[in-house]
């Protein structure tokens, strides 16, 4: 499919997710466990068009933004990116992930493994495995499928749950009517829901992530606490779509606790500290 048959509807369909992330501070929902593992919810779309729809998408974004023109640093982002995504349940999407010449603290993933992180989140980042945390909530957005699932949900809702309708223009590959129905702000309330859940399991889901290729957990935690304490980004749970951070450190810790990293890495490395060393002297 080209681009511009689906590139419009794919930003508006993701922009809740882009903007969730967006200073790397977004909701979540309390009552994170560690003993249930998430899994992609009810999708319309096949991982196959995941990556059309992303393909597409990055395409779009890539004209818009400045990407780091910094093999280096683009280098070890992908390898860390890499090292996290082999850890990831479902579908094994082809993960690129991008550096982008931005100082905000900021990172967004699209369906099917692109991930756009700023080179202000590098250079926030303390230690390699908090720049691990960051990477790997995005990850888990991705293998998680949450892009195409809200799509997905939104695509039901407007078109009044007609359930049989829906599945049977999936079973056709129509992606191109499912992306058509699914655009206009009506569904905005049903975002906001949507995306505290989505964003909850990116959390706990990016959490054993980082155990799992070795990194300690509690890292991402550390990162998004003292974001909110030097930016003062702090608001109430109930006030939109961005509630207290400190809900969020805290049940991203009630995961940490319940997980012990395979075969340890040591928190930082000197590769992570030249290419931070790099950024912060541009």
């Amino acid at each position: 499919m080209r681009a511009r048959k689906v590139t419009g509807w794919v930003l508006l369909a993701l922009l809740t997710l882009q903007t969730a992330c967006g200073g790397l501070l977004a909701g979540v929902r309390t009552g994170l466990g560690g003993e249930t593992r998430a899994s992609a919810g009810f999708n319309l779309f096949s991982p196959e068009q995941d990556i059309e729809l992303g393909q597409a998408s990055a395409e779009e974004i890539s004209r818009q933004l400045v990407v780091l023109q910094d093999e280096r640093t683009e280098a070890f982002v992908q390898r860390l990116g890499e090292r996290l995504a082999a850890e990831a349940p479902g579908y094994r999407f082809p993960y690129k992930f991008v550096v982008v010449a931005s100082p905000e603290v900021n990172a967004f993933a699209l369906p099917g493994g692109y991930v756009f992180v700023n080179e202000g989140a590098i250079r926030a980042a303390r230690s390699e495995a908090e720049l691990a945390g960051v990477l790997a909530h995005e990850i888990a957005h991705v293998s998680l499928r949450h892009g195409t699932t809200q799509a997905s949900r939104a695509y039901l809702a407007k078109t009044g749950l007609n359930v049989l309708n829906a599945v049977t223009v999936a079973l056709q590959g129509d992606v191109g009517r499912l992306a058509a129905v699914v655009g206009g702000a009506g569904a905005n309330k049903f975002f906001l829901k949507s995306n505290r859940e989505a964003e909850a399991q990116a959390d706990a889901e990016g959490a054993r992530l980082m155990a799992a290729a070795g990194y300690d957990p509690r890292a991402m935690a550390e990162f998004f606490e003292r974001l909110d304490e030097r930016e003062g980004l702090r608001v109430r749970e109930e006030s939109g779509d961005h509630p207290d951070p400190a809900t969020r450190v805290a049940a991203i810790n009630v995961v940490a606790a319940g997980l012990r990293p395979a075969s340890a890495r040591a928190k930082d490395s000197e590769e992570f500290r030249r290419v931070r060393s790099r950024l912060s002297g541009r």
